[in-house]
């Protein structure tokens, strides 16, 4: 069973989206100057000069900044505000379905019960309520059945800190087993051997190591046995049917990997793909054929298409399949047919995605799924390899779970569960367009609009990553936001995935610098449209999408009234040091080393030019993330209140990188719509 697709959530990305926390109640600053666009600053270089008001970035740990103090009148509105909101965040969403052996039952996770939990459905009965199979109060993070369907497999953590324990369920949701109860690690999913029904193979790391433990492990009880140590970040992303041999995903950079094969009985490892080692190749994933005697591998082959590459076990290339709609589409997700018939994966164009199902034996195209606009994911196939199950976010319904026929590429929903209240949710309109940047590369926007506008409030979300797109679908966060008004304009620019290799590397280190440029042509674009009101453009973004929140409000100080900072980076030599040892691996290349490049890192650093902000900015972060330490929120917010800058800071106690909690999600939602709303008052 493969477990593809794992490599674009190696970096920093922040899957959920929102803006959050301020400082101390203060008065509302004085109006920021609209920039025309001749006014716009130059970003084509950090500015080094006395005026920058930070000489040097700081390297010791900041002082705790304290979450904000709301007044009563604040808490007040906000708790009226949450009671508006809560129809748009508990239009749940339904991930990961897996059909059974019988072909009648389903397991699948849903945030229906306020977070993420495993649950049982019939698939005669689509729209009754599911069995829930998972309880508590932490979040199921994967879930998949046993291929003899005598058990449910799932992952969760604690606090979302991303230390993944591996659990086992009856499919009566009794006898939870905890499966790996030793020490803390970052596990990721299991593979599951077809013909070892009983055995899982997972690979795992401490926090703060860079290298990665295989492990094979009966699921029916014993300890784990160690199979094999890499010494860089990587993934297990399949395992032979037999259960004898892994692929291995090592990541050297977030656009460079190596898949290996391990035999898990002498710890052996042998590269499969590139075949060259002076060939640089990204590689989302990999799957065994059905008799194990074959690999399939979704690569950009070092240039700018997509393939999947077929590799036989005695190294010969044994053919090869070219996507080309669009052509510089991104491959990944990978998943095949328990028979070997069928190969199926994700077409990533970078602001949508679609389903190909292809002829494991040919690599021809069988069928492209016929799934509307939004962003199209496949799981698994049934079984009786019957169909394939994905998941579908559109912009007018709720995230679900298809079945599709594999000839014909038809889905029909697994669940039509009621959602109350979605009638109550405003109709959007949704476009995809381009705007040019300043070399007159195409960026591509996705843009929502409210059906009813004069001048808008417009928000640029910028998507985290770095190595990920922002694609159309089923925001709740957004929806909120252009129900109240606003204009949600999400950019594409250089370093999104989807569109090509150069156009993923065009932001790596100091070309960093286009990546803030196109942010000012978006903003250009966004001020000459009919819909949009310049006196009041905010800048949005989580994780990657922080960060360069953080750089557009250093660098770009005239042109944005207010920022909404999730989990983002202020200081990168600091971050480097603290995040965890996997993910400053993979980024070195992204951002620059910690030690050859630490000039460059504090150059490109938000925190060395804090003192150019002029905007209120509210950041969020979660207690226990591991990725991008509260640390980096608690010194952009401390640099602000110093300087008397406009800043609430939203602490969630029980967060990661993430935003999950339905509790958390509705505050969050709530304080950043009144935190908006005070700072960008409409002029009279």
């Amino acid at each position: 069973m493969s477990r593809s697709g794992l490599l674009r959530v190696s970096g920093i990305g922040f899957v959920a989206w929102a803006c959050v926390a301020c400082g101390p109640p203060a008065a509302p600053p004085a109006p920021v100057p609209t920039a025309s666009p001749s006014a716009i600053a130059d970003t084509s270089a950090p500015d080094a000069g006395a005026d920058s008001g930070v000489t040097q970035v700081a390297e010791k740990a900041p002082e705790p900044a304290a979450p904000t103090d709301l007044t009563d009148e604040q808490k007040k509105k906000d708790e009226a505000t949450r009671a508006k909101i809560a129809p748009f965040v508990d239009a749940f969403a339904n991930v990961d379905a897996d059909i059974g052996i019988d072909h009648k039952r389903a397991a699948f996770r849903s945030n229906r019960d306020g977070t993420w939990h495993a649950y049982l459905g019939e698939l005669d009965k689509p729209a009754a309520p599911p069995k829930k199979l998972t309880s508590g109060t932490e979040r199921v993070a994967w879930a998949h059945l046993t291929h003899d369907n005598k058990f449910l497999l799932y992952t969760s953590d604690e606090g979302a800190d991303e230390n993944f324990r591996i659990f086992r369920v009856g499919l009566d949701g009794q006898n939870v087993t905890t499966l790996t109860p030793g020490a803390k690690m970052h596990r990721d999913p299991p593979s599951l051997p077809k013909l070892k029904p009983n055995v899982m193979v997972y690979s795992a790391r401490e926090t703060s190591e860079t290298r990665t433990h295989v492990y094979v492990q009966d699921i029916s009880g014993g300890d784990p046995k160690e199979a094999y140590v890499d010494p860089m970040p990587g993934y297990v992303v399949d395992v032979a049917p037999d259960g004898g041999t892994a692929l291995f995903l090592r990541l050297k950079s977030a656009s460079e990997q190596e898949l290996l094969r391990v035999d898990l009985d002498s710890g052996k490892a042998k590269r499969i793909y590139p075949q060259s080692d002076k060939k640089q190749v990204t590689i989302d994933g990999g799957a065994f054929a059905a008799d194990g005697k074959r690999a399939y591998i979704t690569t950009d082959d070092g240039g700018e298409n997509a393939f999947v590459v077929a590799v036989e076990n005695n190294g010969v290339l044994a053919g090869r399949y070219k996507e080309e709609s669009p052509a510089t589409a991104t491959l990944s997700n990978l998943v095949i047919s328990p028979k070997g018939d069928h190969l199926a994966v994700m077409v990533d164009a970078g602001g949508s995605s679609t389903i190909r199902i292809l002829d494991a034996r040919t690599l021809k195209s069988i069928a492209l799924v016929k799934s509307p606009l939004g962003t199209a994911v496949p799981f698994d196939f049934s079984e009786d390899g019957r169909s394939l199950t994905m998941r579908l976010s559109a912009p007018g319904k709720p995230t679900d779970v298809y079945e599709v026929n594999i000839e014909s590429g038809a889905m029909k929903p697994i669940r039509t569960d009621p959602r109350p209240g979605l009638d109550k949710i405003p109709a959007v309109d949704v476009s995809q367009l381009k705007t040019p940047a300043f070399d007159a590369l195409p960026i591509p926007i996705n843009l929502y609009l409210p059906k009813a506008r004069t001048k808008l409030p417009t928000i640029v979300l910028v998507h985290g990553g770095p190595s990920s797109s922002s694609k159309v679908g089923y925001s709740p966060n957004i929806l909120w936001f252009v129900a109240q008004g606003y204009a949600v304009v999400e950019p594409n620019i250089r370093g999104s995935t989807g569109f090509g290799r150069a156009y993923e590397l065009a932001d790596n280190r100091e070309k960093r610098a286009d990546a803030l440029k196109d942010l000012e042509a978006v903003n250009t674009w966004a001020r000459a449209q009919p819909w949009c009101d310049d006196d009041r453009i905010v800048v949005m973004g989580g994780s990657y999408g922080g960060y360069m929140t953080l750089m557009a409000l250093t660098r770009q100080p005239t042109l944005w009234r207010a920022g909404v900072d999730l989990v983002g980076i202020s200081n990168l030599v600091s971050f480097m040091k603290s995040t965890a040892g996997m993910v400053r691996s993979v980024l070195t290349l992204e951002f620059g080393d910690l030690e050859a490049d630490r000039e460059l890192l504090a150059a490109w650093s938000p925190i060395k030019d804090v003192a150019q902000i002029q905007a209120p900015l509210f950041v969020y972060q979660g207690q226990n993330d591991p990725r991008v330490p509260r640390t980096e929120a608690d010194a952009i917010v401390n640099a602000l209140r110093t300087r008397k800058i406009p800043v609430e800071y939203m602490v969630a106690p029980n967060e990661g990188h993430s935003l999950d909690r339905r509790e958390v999600r509705l505050e969050y939602l709530a304080r950043v719509s009144r935190f908006l709303d005070e700072q960008m008052p409409v002029k009279k």
